[in-house]
């Protein structure tokens, strides 16, 4: 049984408490002009903090302090432990108080939650407070107020991935509950839209790739104010797997999409759509249009760069007219000899649109002296990064839901250091598509060295050539070949 030690709260520590109990401790996160919480010095409290604005919180324990600051605004009583002591975690969650690991700034964010009594698993400097040994279960500890229950604060709690225990326990100790989303977006799922839409408080995103605060936060504002795909969500990614037509306006020889006018195209996709959602009665199936908007050319143009450039005029309609058919729109750009950040901007205009994506294919990136079909263009991961970059900076711009980057792969020296691909921003969704051709056999070797070692928060896409492949797999054959099963399946 652990109780409590008098002879660290005689008058004098007692005196302290009662004097903190009626003034702003110079770390408190409470406005100048209100009191702190009034607190009885005798019985342990736990009280959740309503943060002024939307919170995004990575799960690794090196970031507790900061959920701890943003959660909690009083909690008498701490489990003082190494992060991954397992022991700790679940004496902590007994006893509803948060669980800190030792190190730089323990002690004032100690202070700052009034803690009088640090229950330790190991050596930390907590000043002069009440020190007990770590017990082995809640079970041994008597103190009044414990377990404790904070009455929680008006927040909704969403996690991508499994937060450590040490901010899982601090989440736990302010009362958030947590609903998983399986992408760091606040409207991954027609769920988590929903719950975000019903919250008129602010939401906390515990999990890698939420971005920080205002990036998060302007998500969160998207995500209640943008149109919902049909199956519901605003992210398009992973909720979604989308059946897309490749091609350019009018030039069928550039693949299916090409073949007939918008309005045929649509209804093409949709017996795609059709008899994908057949094979796949629990998944969200939806159209696409991925459109050549820039064309590798064998003629340097007036520009020198070996790319042809549509004009907006020219794959407006094709929006349009995938707007007004819930299909989504994916970009692709074959840039030659300029880089991928100058075309992408040529196309604000469109990329405005929600449901409009973009793609970037590096076996049309060339060299400043290369030529198309003389090799298989390249590019780095840090032109990649700079064109997540700036799209994701567009994104948050113009206040829209997170869009898809493409990056075509079918060889792996056509993305160099592809594990540095930065995946951070939740404006952004990266889909790597392997479009390699020829027999199903060798489709599969490519298949899986480019999905080998995928970086996080990635997903993937496959693509059926009608006159490439060795045969083309059917809708049923793509199902049941291709795994994991991609996000998006284009035909060309």
């Amino acid at each position: 049984m652990i109780g409590r030690r008098t002879a660290l709260l005689g008058a004098a520590a007692a005196g302290s408490l009662l004097a903190a109990g009626c003034t702003r401790p110079p770390t408190a996160p409470v406005p100048a002009q209100e009191e702190p919480p009034r607190i009885d010095p005798k019985v342990h409290t736990v009280l959740a903090h309503d943060p002024s604005g939307h919170v995004a919180l990575r799960p690794d324990a090196e970031q507790v302090l900061a959920a701890s600051r943003a959660l909690l605004a009083v909690a008498t009583a701490v489990v003082v432990a190494a992060p991954d002591d397992a022991t700790a975690a679940q004496v902590a969650r007994d006893l509803g108080i948060p669980m800190l690991p030792p190190g730089d700034g323990l002690a004032a964010e100690l202070d700052r939650l009034r803690t009088r009594t640090v229950f330790a698993y190991t050596e930390a400097d907590v000043g002069t407070r009440e020190t007990l040994p770590g017990p082995a279960t809640a079970a041994e500890v008597q103190q009044d107020g414990l377990p404790a229950k904070a009455e929680p604060a008006d927040l909704l709690g969403l996690a991508y991935g499994t937060p450590s225990p040490t901010v899982a326990s601090v989440a736990h100790a302010a009362g958030l509950g947590l609903t998983a989303v399986p992408a760091p977006h606040p409207g991954a799922t027609k769920d988590a839209t929903a719950a975000v839409r019903g919250h008129r408080g602010q939401v906390v995103g515990i999990g890698t790739g939420f971005g920080d605060d205002a990036q998060f936060g302007t998500q969160v504002e998207v995500t209640r104010t943008a149109k919902e795909f049909p199956a519901g969500g605003v992210a398009p990614l992973p909720d979604h797997v989308m059946i897309a037509l490749y091609g350019h306006p009018g030039t069928a020889s550039l693949g299916m999409m090409g073949e007939q006018p918008p309005a045929q195209a649509v209804q093409r996709v949709r017996k795609l759509v059709d008899a994908y959602a057949k094979l796949l009665p629990d998944r969200h199936v939806m159209g696409a249009f991925e459109i050549i908007a820039t064309i590798a050319s064998s003629a340097p143009g007036d520009d020198g760069d070996y790319s042809l450039e549509s004009e907006v005029a020219k794959l407006l309609p094709w929006v349009e007219e995938a707007e007004r058919s819930d299909l989504y729109v994916v970009l692709d750009l074959q840039p030659g000899r300029t880089d991928f950040t100058r075309q992408a901007r040529r196309y604000e205009e469109l990329l405005k649109r929600p449901h409009v994506g973009l793609a970037l294919d590096p076996e049309w990136r060339l060299p400043p002296n290369g030529k198309h079909l003389v090799q298989v263009g390249q590019v780095d991961v840090e032109e990649v990064n700079a064109v997540g970059a700036w799209l994701a900076d567009f994104v948050q711009q113009h206040r829209l839901p997170p869009k898809v980057l493409t990056l075509h792969q079918f060889q792996t020296r056509m993305i160099t250091n592809r594990a540095r691909l930065d995946t951070t921003r939740p404006e952004v969704q990266h889909l790597v598509h392997v479009d390699g051709q020829g027999g199903q056999g060798a489709k599969q070797g490519t298949w899986a060295a480019i999905k080998k070692d995928l970086p996080a928060r990635t997903w993937l896409g496959w693509k059926n050539f009608e006159d490439e492949d060795v045969p083309m797999l059917t809708p049923q054959q793509t199902v049941a070949q291709v795994k994991p099963l991609p996000n998006f399946i284009s035909y060309q």
